[in-house]
């Protein structure tokens, strides 16, 4: 049996690995602000990852949940 990994640190997680798309924060916009962009490929992610470093949750089981909608507050 293949042991699964966490796509973000590449530590083994025996309990749950959640799907996530990446996000990507840069400061480059006109106005100064930090601007969010959101990655292309869909991660697993180990909770530890998404308890640190920005993201958006994707669910497979809904449409409306692809990880590139807008969130309201922190990821």
């Amino acid at each position: 049996m293949t042991e699964r990994v966490c796509e973000n640190c590449g530590g083994a997680d025996d309990d749950e690995l959640v799907p996530v798309r990446r996000v990507y924060l840069r400061d480059d916009s006109p106005d100064g602000e930090w601007v969010d962009e959101v990655g292309g490929e869909v991660e697993l992610w180990c909770v530890s990852c998404t308890s640190q470093y920005p993201h958006r949750p994707v669910d497979p089981d809904r449409d409306d949940l692809d990880g590139r909608e807008e969130l309201d507050g922190p990821s």
